[in-house]
């Protein structure tokens, strides 16, 4: 009997045993969902579907996209970080809602970007442009600063928004420039190249896409890139810095974020396969082909980066003005 019983107790354990590993070997079980936290068909958005679609079947599981638009991309993202954490609810984070949002609009903040959410992987940056029309005198930001400072006022430049990333990416120019200028919000950025053009502002700068079809259409011609260095989308367009703006490097960028918490299992998994993806030529070709460019950061430095990005933004917000708004 006492044999019996020890082999009974011995079976039932082993079974909690295997039970124990098929559990825990399980993740992920169901579908996932990505949040974005901004609206369908803008570059940020395809490139979380196309991950999406390349994620997928390394899980094996489906890889779903949410929207949930609102408050600079807060509201999207402040949902997602009080989602439980457990690898089934992800977030596309960028620099709004991470680094801008905290300084230009704390009211609208339900979290915390460095405490409620974990970076899971670097994807994207999003380099913007400075345009100007082809009827102007001047072919460079050099140019445009002496045009500017011959006029003897600020000239207008439009953006898609005050404290979006175009309105602060030219008030950090202007800044560092020695100039002034006087901005035009819009209701997006395609609102504000139509005036541009038709001559209500005398320039702007904004991500890539957004100028996709004036620049090969040459109603456009560019000026400059804000990144630190030239984009292979515009590979003749020199950037700021090297004409002269010392250290000049503003762009945005996008990043796959969990709740805080999220478990090991999933975060590593997450973190195995999202970096295969990104390894893969069809993922890179298309974020280049969507005016994006591969981010090559290795998930140990994310941390590190946000607070100092968060840094970086606060300053930038504050000299704006755009926080007065």
């Amino acid at each position: 009997m006492k044999l019996r019983k020890a082999l009974v107790a011995g079976l039932a354990l082993s079974c909690l045993a295997l039970t124990t590993t098929f559990a825990h070997a399980a993740w992920p079980e169901r579908p996932i969902k990505i949040v974005v936290p901004f609206p369908p068909g803008n570059s940020s958005d395809v490139s979380m579907r196309l991950l999406a679609e390349l994620l997928s079947p390394r899980l094996g599981q489906p890889v779903v996209v949410e929207n949930k638009v609102g408050a600079g991309g807060t509201i999207g993202t402040g949902f997602a970080a009080k989602q439980p954490p457990d690898g089934y609810t992800l977030a596309m984070g960028s620099t709004g809602p991470l680094s801008i949002g905290p300084t230009l609009r704390p009211e609208t903040m339900t979290y915390d970007p460095l405490n409620d959410l974990e970076p899971i992987a670097a994807i994207a940056w999003a380099p913007q442009v400075m345009v100007v029309r082809p009827d102007e005198p001047f072919d460079t930001v050099a140019g445009l600063i002496k045009h500017t400072k011959e006029q003897g006022q600020g000239l207008r430049y439009g953006s898609s928004g005050v404290g979006t990333t175009p309105h602060l990416v030219i008030s950090k120019f202007l800044h560092d420039a020695g100039i002034s200028g006087m901005h035009i919000p819009y209701k997006g950025g395609m609102q504000s190249l139509t005036d541009l053009i038709g001559g209500q502002v005398d320039f702007m700068s904004d991500n890539v896409p957004v100028f996709a079809s004036a620049l090969q259409g040459k109603r456009v011609k560019p000026i400059g890139v804000t990144s630190a260095e030239r984009i292979p989308s515009l590979p003749e367009v020199p950037t700021l810095a090297e004409q002269g703006i010392k250290d000049f490097s503003m762009q945005g960028w996008i990043l796959l974020v969990a709740p805080a918490g999220v478990p090991d299992e999933a975060k590593h998994r997450l973190e195995k396969e999202v970096a295969a993806v990104m390894r893969e030529k069809e993922m890179r070709e298309r974020l280049l082909g969507f005016g994006l460019v591969p981010m090559n950061m290795p998930q140990a430095q994310i941390p590190a980066f946000l607070k100092d990005e968060a840094r970086k933004w606060k300053e930038v917000v504050e000299l704006s003005g755009a926080k007065k708004n």
